[in-house]
């Protein structure tokens, strides 16, 4: 899904709140994953049922998972919660500031560029 909504996810980066109403991981992760169902809903894209960003994500960050999504890993990585104690209820009871928020957004862009580069054998 990632690479497959690059240039969107691109668009995106530069005004999230214009696209996804809010500036959030979540808002951008709930606004892509809607476009990549409309890409295989129209068969403009296979669909894929392994998202290697997920791991790839889990891998980077020191989860030893990544059934919680990357938005909720790079989340929760952003606020300081060390992956080894991580309790993925309590994450969300969090009051997450918007600075935290951006710089939440701010690696997952990051992150998109070393995925992609690595994928293309940069």
């Amino acid at each position: 899904m990632i690479i497959e909504c690059y240039n969107l996810l691109k668009a995106i980066e530069q005004r999230p709140i214009m696209w996804t109403g809010e500036a959030s991981l979540k808002s951008i992760k709930t606004f892509v994953s809607g476009y990549y169902l409309a890409l295989i809903d129209n068969k403009i894209v296979n669909e894929h049922i392994d998202e290697p960003f997920f791991d790839w994500v889990a891998n980077k960050l020191g989860y030893f998972e990544s059934t919680a999504g990357w938005a909720n890993m790079i989340l929760a990585y952003s606020i300081g919660v060390k992956p080894e104690n991580i309790i993925w209820e309590e994450l969300f009871v969090y009051d997450i500031t918007q600075e935290q928020h951006l710089k939440s957004i701010k690696l997952f862009y990051e992150l998109i560029e070393q995925f992609k580069n690595e994928l293309e054998g940069i």
